[in-house]
């Protein structure tokens, strides 16, 4: 979708139609072939996109644990533990915060702790973002923050312009005349 890498995906090839002559059968005939088959069957098997999220350790006196909770939940973070620190009144706090969330927090947390707090980001994991990013009913508008529902849409359409490429992902591209017709003629068996 967005010419990014695939996760947690398994491609197998059950049947495959080769030509006669070796000439037809090389890699530049077969790797095209494969990668616009492999395309189609992504882009038809309702995709996601995934997000990176930071792990956060969050240093703050033990009275202001709960100032922290509106500056991440506003930023789709979470708290998942705080416990305090051994001969000292301060208090460490673990925390889950989408990358694309995470810029300005620091000085959120400063501004909600009076400066009392010290965060430390590390990568953690990948999530997947909220959200279809294939719904083309979702309209964006710009400067606007996008409900999280509308997220995946977001994600995928400026990727797409920051890379060049056309905003709307189109399977057609991949198909040639008699397949689109074979898989309508499908799709319409399936309905009845």
């Amino acid at each position: 979708m967005c010419e990014e890498p695939v996760r947690s995906t398994k491609v197998k090839i059950l049947d495959a139609l080769l030509a006669d002559k070796p000439i037809h059968r090389g890699g530049g005939q077969i790797i095209p072939a494969a990668r616009r088959c492999v395309h189609s069957s992504l882009l038809t098997a309702t995709p996601r996109l995934m997000e990176p999220v930071y792990r956060l350790q969050i240093q703050c006196p033990g009275e202001i644990v709960d100032a922290l909770r509106p500056a991440l939940t506003k930023r789709r973070g979470h708290i998942v533990g705080d416990r305090p620190i051994a001969g000292t009144p301060l208090c460490s706090v673990s925390a889950f915060l989408p990358v694309i969330d995470s810029f300005g927090f620091e000085t959120d947390v400063r501004t909600y702790t009076q400066g009392q707090a010290m965060v430390f980001s590390v990568f953690d994991h990948w999530n997947l973002a909220p959200g279809d990013p294939m719904d083309r009913s979702i309209i964006l508008h710009p400067l606007e923050p996008s409900p999280p529902h509308c997220l995946a849409r977001e994600f995928l359409i400026k990727t797409r312009r920051r890379k060049g490429l056309s905003e709307d992902v189109t399977v057609s591209k991949f198909f040639d005349e008699g397949m689109k017709e074979q898989l309508a003629q499908e799709m319409d068996n399936l309905s009845v």
